[in-house]
């Protein structure tokens, strides 16, 4: 997606000065402009909205949303740390355990492992666990490890790891217990913790943990176990405009691509006012310039409205509607299926609403039609 700060239209800026923010509403909504409707429309929202990745791994991304309202961003947001749905455990039963952590901040560290378990394989956690738990709602994970003496150790050893079998406990130590028809359904991708390395206790000599445990669906409102993301938030796309010399009320004319400056070290101080990487300074025909390069880079901290050499020369902004999300997942999801699962369920959200407003304009009509009397019809005296 190019970015070409002279092509972004003022309205859709918030204006940082040096010790103020203006324009932070949106206007774009009817009434605001003379002449102009600005009502929503949906071929002219097709037309402005764009999605783009910016940088794609197993258990990060970011990408750029644009064309929406902050709402809708937020609801977004909102959604993929609360909402989008998983699989955490829930119930742990103690057969043994001798090992320094109490049973329940061992069974709370155990429901902080995150599962990769495909949610939309399971039907939604059961209300009464004891009736109605079935091998469509459950998965049954197990934990059985005793620690012992190793043989054979060399005099003078102190790693525990040499000394000791199994003295660390991990999370690739939990094994799936297949419960009905699982072990086929789940053949293909067999549950297990998203990260095996994740440490659950230490053991020594004799001591050992036995317990099982059942993991259900459920989503993050309910319990933080449950989000699928470690961090999910956004930002807005900072704007850097260069501004040429010239008159101090016709900034349109003034803006430029490239700025001349004096010399090289005003060149660096220039650039150093800004994060690393967002501005390039480039030397051509032996004058010295320097560009935006790489705005989504910067921090936005308006170092350079300090500086009074470089006063009136650039105006700092974001862009309104130009979101930067950045989505980490704990390893439930893929980071890149997250966005799309948050888009359904926000799809299922307007679905329930347009029903239920569906519902409550057929009740409006049918009480005002009770209630509307025949016009032919004389009115009768008390």
């Amino acid at each position: 997606m190019n970015y070409r700060p002279g092509d972004i239209d003022s309205r859709r800026l918030i204006k940082l000065h040096k010790e103020y923010i203006s324009d932070i509403s949106s206007t774009n909504y009817p009434g605001v402009y003379p002449d102009e409707d600005n009502s929503w429309d949906l071929v002219d929202f097709k037309k402005h909205v764009k999605l783009e990745f910016q940088y794609v791994e197993e258990e990060r991304i970011e990408f750029d949303l644009v064309g929406i309202d902050t709402s809708i961003a937020n609801a977004f947001r909102r959604i993929i740390i609360s909402e989008v749905p998983t699989v955490a455990i829930e119930r742990v039963y103690v057969y043994d355990n001798t090992s320094v952590i109490q049973d329940e901040v061992l069974s709370h560290r155990l429901g902080l492992i995150p599962l990769r378990i495909d949610p939309r394989m399971l039907e939604d956690a059961p209300q009464n666990y004891q009736d109605d738990s079935t091998d469509r709602n459950t998965m049954v994970f197990s934990l059985d490890v005793t620690c012992a003496d190793r043989d054979g150790v060399r005099p003078g050893t102190t790693d525990p790891e040499k000394l000791y079998i199994n003295s660390s406990v991990y999370a690739k130590d939990l094994q799936w217990v297949p419960q009905g028809e699982q072990e086929t359904i789940f053949a293909s991708d067999p549950p297990r913790a998203a990260n095996p390395n994740i440490l659950i206790a230490k053991l020594r000599p004799e001591q050992s943990i036995h317990l099982e445990m059942h993991a259900v669906k459920s989503i993050g409102r309910d319990h933080t176990k449950f989000s699928p993301v470690g961090t999910a938030f956004y930002r807005l796309m900072p704007h850097i405009q260069l501004l040429k010399p010239g008159d101090r009320y016709d900034e349109e004319s003034r803006k430029v691509d490239k700025l001349e400056m004096a010399d090289q070290e005003q060149a660096k101080r220039f650039q150093d006012a800004f994060s690393e990487g967002v501005i390039e300074v480039k030397k051509e025909r032996g004058k010295y310039y320097v560009r935006v390069k790489a705005p989504r880079r910067d921090n936005v901290t308006r170092r350079i409205l300090e500086l009074r050499e470089f006063d009136g020369m650039v105006r700092l902004g974001r862009v309104r509607d130009w979101f930067i999300y950045t989505i980490e997942s704990t390893g439930q999801y893929p980071a890149v299926d997250i966005f799309p699962v948050a888009l359904g369920v926000f799809k299922s959200k307007i679905r329930t609403l347009k029903a239920e407003a569906e519902k409550l304009r057929r009740e409006w009509e049918g009480s005002r039609e009770e209630r509307s009397p025949d016009p032919d019809k004389d009115v009768e005296m008390e």
